[in-house]
């Protein structure tokens, strides 16, 4: 009997493989479970465009995801660092299936040019971009400055013309700063007094002052180099 027990017990496994095998090989088998590879949905970046305004304009904001926002949406707070200057909305929603999304960003008129940090959060995840709110004229325009080095004498004019500067003990008298419009290519010309030479220029954008650009908002220093022979 027990011969017979463990015969009809191995034909049975054996068909039970059979028929395991064969609807392995149609594809109508049992289906193994196996660990689902999940994407997880965060926040990429904040860009705002353009990030240069006067005061009183706007720009627009785009949060970026590192995936399609899934099924209702994707939730990103929104702050600024500096409303008396920038402000955004309080939050913006990336659309279930899309990777971003767009807002608007509303500026100040201020007093003088100032920045802000719009600021993207979502969970753990924070990102940010910067927006400098300008005057009308600081936005427009940008300066160029002399200023003496050495213990010689001369002369430094501009063209365009605005700089006349002459230098002479260590100091500078007459027309040493001069506003232009930006972007505007300024050509430096120093010339020594009788008994002077002349050094050259130091300074940063000021290595070559014949071709110095005109930079939204700023100042560019040059010292120009006079010492007696």
């Amino acid at each position: 009997m027990i011969l017979a027990s463990c015969a009809v017990l191995a034909v049975a496994a054996a068909g039970l493989a059979d028929l395991s095998s064969a609807a392995a090989s149609s594809g109508t088998g049992p289906v193994v479970a196996q660990n689902a590879l999940v994407v997880s949905t965060a926040l990429s970046s904040v860009k705002l465009s353009p990030t240069d305004v006067v005061g009183g304009g706007s720009s627009t904001g785009t949060v970026t995801l590192t995936s399609p926002a899934p099924s209702g949406g994707f939730l990103v707070a929104l702050s600024s660092d500096n409303p008396a200057a920038a402000t955004a909305p309080a939050s913006v929603t990336v659309p279930a299936g899309s990777s971003s999304a767009t807002f608007a960003v509303s500026t100040m008129v201020v007093p003088n040019s100032q920045s802000a940090l719009i600021i993207g959060t979502a969970g753990a995840a924070t990102a940010y971009s910067i927006i400098t709110v300008w005057t009308p004229f600081a936005f427009s325009n940008g300066s160029i400055s002399v200023f003496p080095g050495g213990s010689g004498s001369g002369t430094v004019t501009s063209q365009p013309a605005g700089i006349n500067c002459t230098i002479s003990g260590g100091g500078g008298t007459g027309a040493c700063s001069a506003f232009y419009p930006v972007g505007t290519v300024v050509r430096l010309t120093a010339k020594a007094s009788a008994g002077t030479s002349f050094q050259g220029w130091r300074g940063i954008n000021c290595a070559d002052a014949s071709k110095i650009t005109v930079a939204r908002g700023s100042d560019t220093g040059c010292q120009v180099g006079f010492t007696l022979k």
